[in-house]
């Protein structure tokens, strides 16, 4: 099946036809994927990556697909101990999982991709390329990608603030393509009594002789079979809070070949990542290596951390565009009431809020994907930016994918909610994205904290009138003034919520944060909107603008109701097939969005 064939002749819709996207490249259907990587990368960095990038679509909507669905049907399994009662703390897959494991790790060099070339490349891939490919993997598996985010990002920390003689023993393992060397990583954090407040964590490092061993229980460890784990522990006589805490490197074996002293107690029982082990473990002694400073180890692992919260981003962005695709799949393939689903309004309104969503969190992933190159590479701004960037997505993106992946389901009707689909699989691993590395409310005071201690605002805001510069048609001129002014607005609230003290100042900020998100995104909506009016000639991506402007800063419950614009109706199909749009599709919408704004 093709979107292709489904899309010559919409209305052409089988009768008790139940289609899905098995069979489809994911990389082709997506061309909006295309429009942003090209607006990124240079020519020879997308030329090169498009035969890996099409491969990649292709294995995610197929093998990858099938593999991920069994996977999840069939989880991992604790051997705690052997028959004599010794220690082995082994959990066995199903192969499907280690399949996947291959073609992350080892096909795709999925974890390796940021510390050396891969596929053909000379170089480490950028942060937006990477991204790329994560965002094609995880449409199809979610769980995994927490095991390979963690070792990749485990390995920038050893890169970053090991020893030398740390790095070479365990970066070329932790990075290695070949799954007879490959070390994976996990982060041991969260403890029973400590959850996100992470200061209050008491599992002990002691200084025994030359040494340090690790003593205590982690409460939730996901990965729980990796060969290594970052831990943070509290050494002997550490004063209290986050500064007491150092962060040490855990191997599940010793350099002799015997087991790390610490014991796998059991195995999460978990609503969605079922095929990837989360567990429980106990350290009894266990041998471990301090990384960096003793006094650093909160923020050595707060910037692994931050780096896993961009990829959880990416992971949600990924289930978005995935519960789209099945959703309009499915639609135009389905007939009801003399005609296929998808020309029946209300679904046109559907299915354009889940493309809306997906596009907007496409453009802010791969904006702050290419903020951190530019971070890596020594501009102190966008260390800045990235600062309120990287909780900003986390706090938004993993939360609306909640949104799209249960309108995604709703979309396919009954089938949408038998396991035998994929939309409850997606549902159940979308409900992690919010509350890993942070829930909601954590990720908002860190955005706080990112406009009080590193003053992120002004490069925020303006990032954002970066972005609506230089526009040289009309049209895209005309809404820049009506998004300047809403920034405006949003950044006076920004600086009244800084001015505040105590609870007063906690309490708008998940607001504040929405909002946040809001402006930047629809601010790179235009940006990119500009590019394909003068490239395509296409008002397909400011008719888009004008709907994101309308829908999440004109209307609200005292307004009219906040439905689409009627001309949706007539430009829905062009829309998602991403045909050329004229100018007199927003045109008429513009209007509307401009009498709303006082200029």
């Amino acid at each position: 099946m093709s979107t292709e064939l489904l899309t010559a002749n919409p209305i052409k819709a089988e009768v008790g036809a139940m289609p899905e996207t098995t069979g489809l490249n994911f990389f082709k259907e997506d061309p909006n994927l295309t429009f942003v990587l090209k607006n990124y990368l240079s020519k020879e960095e997308y030329d090169q990556a498009l035969s890996p990038l099409t491969e990649l679509g292709e294995v995610a909507g197929s093998r990858l697909d099938e593999l991920s669905r069994i996977a999840d049907k069939h989880t991992p399994e604790l051997f705690t101990f052997n028959g004599k009662g010794e220690v082995i703390n082994k959990v066995d897959y199903h192969p499907a999982y280690r399949e996947m494991e291959t073609i992350g790790y080892s096909k795709f060099g999925l974890a390796a991709m940021s510390h050396k070339p891969v596929l053909g490349f000379s170089t480490k891939l950028p942060h937006v390329l990477k991204y790329a490919f994560w965002y094609l993997f995880v449409q199809s598996e979610f769980g995994l990608a927490c095991p390979m985010s963690m070792t990749d990002s485990a390995a920038r920390i050893l890169t970053l603030y090991a020893s030398e003689e740390m790095k070479q023993t365990y970066l070329p393992l932790m990075t290695s393509t070949d799954m007879d060397e490959l070390h994976t990583c996990s982060q041991f954090m969260t403890e029973k009594q400590g959850g996100s407040d992470v200061g209050i964590n008491i599992v002990e490092a002691r200084k025994v002789g030359d040494q340090w061993e690790i003593w205590g229980d982690k409460w939730f460890c996901s990965n729980v079979s990796s060969d290594l784990g970052l831990v943070l522990a509290r050494p002997e006589g550490a004063p209290a809070g986050t500064k007491g805490l150092g962060m040490f490197l855990v191997p599940r074996r010793l350099p002799d070949g015997s087991l790390n002293k610490y014991r796998i107690n059991r195995l999460k029982d978990k609503l969605g990542t079922r095929d990837m082990a989360s567990g429980e473990i106990d350290f009894q002694g266990a041998t471990a290596y301090v990384i960096g400073d003793l006094e650093n180890g909160f923020k050595q692992m707060m910037s692994m951390v931050n780096n896993s919260r961009l990829s959880n981003a990416v992971r949600s962005t990924a289930m978005m565009r995935r519960s789209f695709l099945e959703a309009l799949v499915s639609a135009r393939g389905r007939a009801a009431f003399g005609s296929a689903i998808a020309e029946k309004p209300l679904m046109k309104e559907t299915l354009f809020e889940l493309l809306l969503d997906s596009e907007a969190a496409t453009a802010m992933t791969f904006f702050t994907a290419s903020v951190y190159d530019k971070a890596d590479e020594g501009s102190e701004d966008d260390k800045r930016l990235s600062r309120v960037l990287t909780p900003l997505l986390k706090g938004y993106v993993c939360k609306r994918a909640r949104n799209s992946t249960s309108e995604g389901m709703e979309a396919r009707g009954g089938n949408g909610y038998i396991e035998d689909w994929v939309e409850p699989k997606l549902v159940r691993d979308a409900l992690l994205g919010s509350i890993w590395e942070g829930t909601t409310n954590i990720v908002a005071l860190d955005v706080l904290r990112s406009l009080v201690k590193v003053q992120a605002g002004d490069v925020f805001f303006n990032a954002v009138s970066s972005s609506i510069e230089n526009l040289s048609n009309p049209l895209a001129q005309q809404t820049g003034q009506v998004l300047r002014k809403i920034s405006e607005k949003i950044e006076a609230q920004a600086k009244k919520v800084i001015e505040l003290d105590g609870p007063e100042q906690e309490l708008p900020m998940k607001q504040l944060m929405n909002r946040m998100y809001h402006i930047l995104a629809a601010s790179l909506l235009l940006k990119e909107a500009s590019a394909q009016i003068t490239e395509q000639g296409s008002y397909r991506k400011l008719y888009m603008t004008l709907q994101y402007i309308h829908r999440y800063f004109l209307t609200n419950g005292f307004d009219d109701f906040s439905f689409s614009n009627p001309s949706l109706l007539e430009w829905f199909d062009a829309i998602v097939d991403w045909e050329r749009v004229p100018d007199k599709a927003v045109e008429d919408l513009l209007k509307k969005v401009q009498q709303s704004v006082t200029l």
